[in-house]
């Protein structure tokens, strides 16, 4: 005897594997940390402020120092890449999506508890 699983019974069991994996998955779905670093807080926070007042000039400052802590090692080079995409957006004057997307990686961040 053949046991068939009807399409639609089999695509809710997956969608509900996913969701208990990733909600079981510590961090899964959360952009890369940054706040363990003081420095790299400040450069988030500065290209947030470079961001939404729409201020090319200080998007380009920030690029420059988020590159040097990626180089000296206090920034990972998932939090680089994940911030480079903002940046780029930025640089496209797509600057509410931008600033969407900084917020959320901003409001991922998580402090170390003690």
């Amino acid at each position: 005897m053949k046991l068939t699983v009807p399409r639609r019974a089999a695509g809710g069991l997956f969608t509900g594997l996913l969701v208990v994996t990733l909600a079981l998955c510590p961090g899964c779905g959360r952009p890369p940390q940054v706040v363990h670093d003081e420095e790299c807080f400040q450069a988030v926070d500065a290209l947030w402020t470079a961001v939404t007042s729409k201020r090319s000039d200080l998007v380009e400052q920030t690029a420059t120092e988020l590159d040097r802590l990626q180089s000296e090692g206090s920034l990972s080079e998932a939090g680089h890449e994940s911030l480079q995409r903002i940046i780029e957006q930025a640089r496209a004057t797509e600057w509410q999506a931008a600033a969407e997307k900084l917020k959320a990686f901003m409001l991922g961040q998580r402090k170390a508890r003690p």
